[in-house]
Order: C-alpha cells, then structure tokens, then sequence
C-alpha cells in the first residue's frame, strides 16, 4: 500500500491492493491549502480510466497521466528516469496552458541502485512548491514543501 500525505497529514491519495489509485481522507477533509498539493497528485497519478474524468467533458480538466504505467513494471534505468520527467511534464502542463503555473521544472536521479527520485517544481503567481517523489523497491513516496 503507497500513500501520499499532504502538509496537514490528511492521506489524499491511496494505491489500493488491485493497483488503483483511490482518494481517502483521515482527520476530515483536507484544508483548502491542501488543494494545489492535490490538484498535482491528481495530475500525477490521474489515469484515462479515472473516475473524476467522468465528471467533465473539458479535456484540459481530464487528469490523463503516463506516469502510473510507466513505473508499474518499470526496472531503474537511465530510460526510466528520463521517461519519468517527460511524463511528469505532460501531465502537468496543463497548469501551464490555464495559467495556474508560470514554469514546471522536472529533473530525476539514482537515489539508489533500487529507485529513482523525481524533483518537481512549480513556479505559480502566488508561490513556488517542490515535490518529491521516490520510487524505490517499487513504492512510492510522495512529498511536498515550499521551494
């Protein structure tokens, strides 16, 4: 089971046993300063099958990411690293075409001879947020913090 936090500790995203991504919320809904964090998990792990594609017709609000099969039988090697930062670019440049970021920068790198680190960071009007998700042994780490 893979969980990703947010800054006040509510779990938002959940992988489950069958390899689907689900929402779950623990101490309550999250605070409204939580809704970037989530907007970018969304992003990120938002695959075409995913339940809140059905709730708009708008393709720039689809969360559509390559990033969730690409690291599910991946093996760590320089083409997963880089395709990891181009899939983590598409999926999030949306935030770009509507305005909500002025710049994304995405690198990667070994954090061991078993995982990959993936650095995110997003420039927008109001601040600068880093994420940072580590896939190591096949588990994922999520992590955000002001840049």
């Amino acid at each position: 089971m893979t969980e990703a936090a947010t800054y006040t500790g509510d779990l938002l995203l959940l992988l489950n046993d069958d390899g689907d991504w689900d929402i779950n919320y623990i101490n309550g809904q999250p605070e409204m300063t939580d809704g970037f964090d989530t907007e970018v998990m969304l992003a990120i792990f938002g695959e075409p099958d995913f339940w809140q594609n059905d709730l708009t017709n708008d393709p720039a609000e689809q969360f559509i990411s390559e990033f969730p099969d690409l690291i599910k039988d991946a093996n760590v090697s320089d083409k997963t690293l880089l395709d990891g930062i181009e899939a983590l670019k598409a999926a999030l440049q949306f935030m770009i075409d509507k305005g909500e970021a002025q710049n994304i920068n995405v690198t990667g790198e070994f954090i061991s001879v078993y995982g990959i680190g993936w650095i995110i960071e997003i420039s927008r009007p109001t601040a600068e947020t880093r994420f940072n998700i580590n896939w190591d042994k096949g588990v994922i780490a999520v992590s955000a913090q002001a840049a």
